[in-house]
């Protein structure tokens, strides 16, 4: 581990210097596709995200938190070994997407209004894509069939929901004290005790708010120019299509280009993918939302890198979302192929690939056991430092 550590001091400068010798080499490429991210950013990233990150900011700053805290805190903690006020996180990060989750999981860790085990648990699985996104990017805008979006928005939601749900075994040994049942009226106590210990006006609470989600979506904006840069010259080098006819089986190996490009940024990906318009196209394109991409980790990154979230442990969790979003998307659509008839029911008639189901299912187990493995691990390390402790005693 310390000599990867150590070989990342060199790979990454010289990999950083390549970047910038393309942009000297390929200008016009580089030039095209950031003003393909920039128009990205400003006509739909902005418009869908900025109004969330402005009213979920005011909502903090207003303890509405504390409101829906209280009201739901028993069924987070029984169900997910969370605080109540991580429903907030889970609601506003289903419905704003990408990486507002991220953002309100941060603030709840910061403020500590969560522990870090609590927040390392919030973030497997409240940051994820948005409706707007998924109904109307993909399922009406590259699918051409908007019930393709909501099939790929209930198996997303289910998958987090399913991940959040194995994630309260992590560090399973932290006790969660579970209140009693609380009334509206504790609710809204609560409400006026976080009004009054803020003692700012609300002047003061609109322009923090306003000035923290304009430099959230700025530091969003960057890294979506950036990675569409970088996967416009991937595409054009035709990297991934060599790699793909390699590594993928044959039904795969069309949407080779796609997968990858998919992995680093998921909205270019995802386009290719759904041009093929089959059923691959569909669990493929569960799988990518999922995952969300290397740019939606690295805007992720930028939300959470001042508290204690452990990044590696977020990663792992989407790579857990994006697994089960390939075993619902397989289940899901025999039962739902009528409603997909415009795209996917002659595709799905050759659905047969015994190969793909099977490594499926070895990758979905193994990964199962890892995790088993790391809790088992977790619960053996504790229970080893809590006897040295009494031993010393």
């Amino acid at each position: 581990m310390r000599y990867l550590k150590n070989l990342s001091y060199y790979i990454i400068p010289l990999l950083v210097a390549f970047f910038n010798i393309l942009i000297i080499i390929v200008p016009n490429i580089v030039i095209t596709s950031a003003k393909d991210g920039l128009m990205l950013w400003f006509n739909k990233i902005i418009p869908s995200i900025l109004p969330f990150l402005i009213g979920t900011n005011l909502l903090i700053h207003l303890g509405f938190i504390d409101f829906l805290g209280t009201l739901l805190d028993s069924f987070m903690k029984k169900f997910f070994r969370v605080s109540g006020c991580g429903a907030f996180a889970l609601v506003l990060g289903m419905l704003s997407g990408y990486p507002v989750g991220a953002k309100i999981t941060a603030s709840l860790r910061e403020n500590n209004k969560i522990s870090k085990t609590e927040a390392q648990r919030l973030i497997s699985f409240t940051n994820n894509s948005g409706p707007l996104f998924i109904i109307g990017a993909i399922g009406i805008g590259m699918f051409n069939n908007v019930n393709i979006g909501y099939l790929i928005l209930i198996i997303h939601y289910i998958s987090a929901i399913t991940v959040g749900f194995l994630f309260r075994f992590y560090k399973p040994l932290e006790v969660t004290l579970i209140n009693k049942n609380t009334s509206f009226k504790d609710a809204f106590l609560k409400l006026k005790l976080a009004r009054l210990k803020s003692n700012k006006t609300i002047g003061q609470i609109l322009s923090e708010s306003v000035k923290d989600s304009l430099e959230t979506i700025a530091i969003v904006g960057g890294f979506v120019i950036l990675f569409s840069v970088i996967s416009a010259l991937l595409q054009v080098s035709e990297i991934f299509e060599k790699i793909g006819n390699i590594i993928l089986i044959d039904n795969l190996k069309p949407l080779s280009n796609g997968i990858f490009i998919g992995f680093i940024e998921i909205t270019n990906g995802i386009n290719i993918v759904s041009s093929f318009n089959n059923i691959y196209s569909i669990i493929i394109t569960c799988a990518l939302v999922s995952f969300s991409g290397l740019s939606i980790i690295a805007q992720t990154s930028s939300m959470i890198f001042k508290s204690d979230i452990k990044m590696s442990i977020y990663i792992f969790a989407k790579i857990l979302h994006s697994i089960f979003s390939v075993i619902y998307a397989i289940v899901c659509i025999p039962i739902f192929n009528k409603l997909l008839v415009n795209s996917t029911s002659l595709a799905f008639n050759n659905f047969n690939d015994k190969p793909l189901k099977t490594s499926l299912s070895c990758f979905f187990i193994s990964i199962l056991i890892l995790f088993l493995i790391s809790i088992f691990c977790t619960y053996k390390l504790k229970n080893k430092k809590f006897k040295l402790k009494k031993f010393k005693l």
